[in-house]
């Protein structure tokens, strides 16, 4: 099997979803209330689906406290709180709210014994600190493309980063998986985000993988095997 620790399911057509899951294990994050629902009826239907619930720090100036609370009503059903996290690039101006949703997901990540699956643009050091500070044991940084002094104090807290699809052709990609260590990478497509005029989805992890194993100097085979190691130890098996 195949893996993708990042992508938004909820937006794409149950055909298509179906056609994915036929051979890529993909964790399926959600940015709201109706999209959380929407994964975890997606994970009943189909095979190889790790449902996330959340609430994306881009929406956190859309919704009500009360839609956070009838969120925490589906981590019981859920394997994983994401997408969520901080966001100082793209949405500074709501950073405060950022922070409050967030500490209440560290909080949930703690108490269920979920992973969290972050979002975290020029904000990786506030996330890192956070997550350390509250003792949550499983951690994934998607879409890594911060700091590269990060990526062993990331590994010494036995969290992780996913490396996108992007990687074809986005260099910071390229200079992240030529220094994150093995154990701490996994792939993903943040489908269907377009980037640069590329459409994101799943299928895209097999060329990432190829690219980094090239950079890594290994076989792709042993590469999808170390992922999928670090893959079972975050987020458990389907």
């Amino acid at each position: 099997m195949l893996y993708d620790a990042h992508t938004h399911l909820h937006e794409f057509l149950d055909s298509r979803v179906e056609e994915f899951t036929k051979e890529i294990v993909i964790v399926g994050v959600s940015d709201d209330y109706p999209s959380s629902r929407r994964t975890l009826e997606l994970a009943e239907r189909f095979n190889n689906i790790m449902p996330c619930v959340g609430i994306h720090p881009w929406n956190v100036d859309k919704v009500s406290i009360d839609e956070l609370r009838q969120l925490e009503r589906l981590v019981s059903e859920a394997k994983c709180i994401g997408e969520v996290g901080l966001d100082r690039r793209f949405v500074p101006q709501t950073f405060d709210r950022q922070l409050e949703f967030f500490r209440t997901f560290v909080t949930w990540a703690r108490d269920y014994d979920l992973p969290l699956n972050i979002h975290a643009p020029d904000a990786w050091r506030d996330v890192l600190e956070l997550v350390r500070r509250s003792d949550v044991e499983r951690v994934l940084i998607h879409w890594y493309t911060g700091p590269l002094n990060l990526l062993n104090e990331i590994r010494d807290y036995g969290y992780y980063i996913s490396i996108n699809a992007a990687i074809r052709i986005q260099e910071k990609s390229r200079l992240v998986a030529k220094e994150a260590p093995l154990d701490v990478i996994l792939l993903e497509s943040d489908g269907p985000y377009e980037y640069r005029g590329i459409t994101l989805e799943p299928p895209m992890v097999r060329d990432a993988a190829r690219i980094v194993a090239e950079i890594k100097g290994i076989k792709v085979e042993e590469l999808w095997e170390r992922i999928g190691e670090n893959f079972s130890r975050l987020f458990g098996r389907v």
